[in-house]
């Protein structure tokens, strides 16, 4: 609720104190000579003039003794006098409100956001002009958000009209059409006396905040798998088992100690039966998303291709969700305010998803170090066994010779790409998964070599070792069989 004197204005007072007798001086001589004067900061259409006449009609009504003269003085000190009284009191008692109804969304939803002004006072508002600042990126129907020229804010004006305890409510719909962490607010409200001659300005600080999460795709959409779409895991050593976690029952073995002998089970089903524990160590997943789409992430970059990206990264994070999966979040990306990248490491809670979504409507192109360095960096500090999804729009060679020594050292490494092309590097060991279609036309400068597409965007085999995948339904792959050489740009068998 506004309250006069804590972030308010009075543009006559400010006008006045700002004006000096010299400029006073000057416009009545610029006057006399000729020249019409007029202040274009001023918007009231109370003026010194006011003042000057009133007094003029009181000495020429006094000194002829002509009521009429004396009553038009009266009137206008009296009209200058309610408006003063008026105005002063027009803030008091004004709310100025906006709701959401919700505030967290999917690109591609609409939100209604309701407007609402409430007049707490029996003094009628006989007009109120409202502008707050919009997100110039979420369009509206029907209305439009202006962009300051100045301080480059969107900015929605409304113009209201209340009367004595009153309450006006206004639905809009906002089309969330692109992702980010949208701001409404702060709103400057003006308002004053009913004969315009006054008026008052204040700041509502209060803003309201609409998170617009990255579209995502369903498992049939990216063309995986429904069964092990990130490979098999194959443990290639016994992992510690955590006494505080039983899984089950097994039979009793000479091995086993008197502690693993479950003995309710024993007595239930009158065989000696031994506690099945869960191992202490659980897969885990960590999603590595590359927010450049140059190969030089200081080149720039192409926003529809990273948002692309982005909604792949959010999408595999929703999957391995749905899989019951531990999943972080690593990117080389990072948060507006923030110099450092990205890092949420894996875990079950059931806000997990929801984090992961929010930083990657958050995140920005600018890029804080190359997708390779940040895997070398960060794959020492990950627990042993979990898997890397590595999401880029570019694969170039330094982040395949990356990949290729994590897979060396032991890590399981799936790779998703979204260039035009997949990689022609033989990449032993690790799953390559190229999804061309979800680029629709745009193409990476950085490479337009190399393999060919299938006509269809679909998912190509890539070449020497790497694993075929199926194409995405209704998508047809450019070759068959995983045993074919993908030809080159010339129709050569690669070798």
């Amino acid at each position: 609720m506004l309250e006069p004197g804590i972030e308010e204005e009075s543009r006559i007072r400010d006008s006045r104190k700002e004006t000096a007798p010299d400029d006073r001086l000057r416009r009545v001589l610029e006057e006399a000579r000729g020249h019409r004067y007029r202040d274009l900061t001023k918007d009231t259409q109370f003026t010194d003039a006011w003042v000057i006449v009133g007094l003029i009609l009181t000495v020429v009504g006094l000194g002829m003794a002509n009521r009429f003269l004396l009553g038009a003085a009266v009137g206008m000190f009296a009209v200058a006098a309610v408006g003063w009284a008026w105005n002063q009191f027009s803030l008091y008692g004004l709310d100025y409100r906006r709701r959401l109804s919700e505030t967290r969304a999917f690109q591609g939803e609409t939100v209604t956001l309701t407007l609402e002004v409430r007049n707490l006072k029996p003094l009628p508002v006989t007009w109120l002009q409202v502008v707050d600042i919009f997100p110039s990126a979420l369009p509206m129907d029907d209305y439009q958000v202006i962009v300051n020229g100045a301080t480059h804010l969107g900015e929605f004006t409304t113009f209201w009209n209340l009367g004595a305890f009153g309450r006006l409510r206004r639905r809009y719909t906002v089309r969330c059409t692109q992702r980010g962490y949208h701001t409404y607010g702060p709103a400057v409200v003006t308002t004053g006396d009913a004969f315009g001659m006054f008026n008052r300005q204040g700041t509502l600080p209060h803003q309201d905040r609409l998170i617009v999460y990255p579209r995502l795709y369903s498992a049939l959409e990216l063309g995986l798998p429904a069964k092990n779409p990130f490979g098999e895991h194959v443990a290639e050593a016994r992992l510690v088992e955590d006494p505080l976690r039983t899984a089950g029952i097994r039979d009793w073995q000479p091995t086993d100690g008197m502690k693993r002998v479950h003995w309710k089970a024993t007595a239930r089903h009158q065989q000696m039966l031994s506690r099945l524990y869960e191992p202490s160590q659980e897969p885990q997943v960590l999603v590595f998303l590359n927010v450049a789409t140059m190969t030089r992430h200081w080149l720039g970059h192409i926003p529809a291709l990273m948002e692309r990206a982005i909604s792949v990264a959010g999408s595999l994070a929703a999957l391995c969700t749905e899989m019951r999966l531990p999943v972080g979040l690593i990117a080389n990306g990072y948060l507006p305010g923030s110099d450092q990248p990205i890092r949420l490491l894996p875990g079950r809670s059931p806000d997990q998803l929801v984090h992961i979504l929010e930083l990657l409507a958050a995140v920005t192109a600018f890029a804080t170090q190359p997708i390779e360095e940040l895997l070398l960096r960060e794959s020492p500090r990950l627990p042993w066994g979990s898997t890397l999804l590595v999401v880029t729009a570019v694969a170039h060679e330094a982040l395949l010779a990356a990949l290729l020594d994590l897979q060396r050292s032991g890590r399981r490494v799936v790779l998703f790409t979204l260039a035009e092309r997949p990689p022609e590097r033989d990449l032993p060991g690790i799953l390559v998964y190229h999804l061309p279609h979800l680029v629709d036309d745009l193409i990476a400068p950085a490479l337009v070599q190399g393999l060919e597409v299938g006509s269809a965007g679909g998912v190509v085999p890539r070449a020497r070792g790497a694993r075929s995948l199926a194409a995405a339904p209704g998508l047809a792959p450019a070759t068959e069989g995983a045993g074919q050489r993908p030809a080159g740009p010339g129709g050569d068998v690669v070798a």
